[in-house]
């Protein structure tokens, strides 16, 4: 069975692009073993198919992110937007 993350995050936008993504907080490279991983989630309880990816994103600090997604979709029905929290 494979491991189950649960964790809050702030939803960031794609500046001028109308996306959002929020930053996994785990190593991705200890805990996979690899840079790019294909996930099931789920953002406040709406379900999501993607993948865990470097986009160049980096947090304060100025390390390197891993982020997922949040699509367009997803935000309004969950009636979230960037800068509000997600489970």
């Amino acid at each position: 069975m494979a491991k189950i993350y649960e964790f809050e995050a702030v939803i960031h936008p794609v500046l001028d692009k109308g996306g959002a993504y929020i930053i996994f907080p785990y190593d991705i490279r200890e805990e996979f073993g690899k840079g790019r991983v294909k996930v099931h989630a789920r953002f406040d309880g709406h379900p999501y198919d993607g993948s865990i990816v470097n986009m160049g994103v980096k947090d304060e600090a100025g390390n390197i992110c891993y982020i997922i997604g949040v699509q367009k979709a997803i935000r309004a029905a969950i009636g979230k937007q960037a800068g509000d929290r997600v489970q």
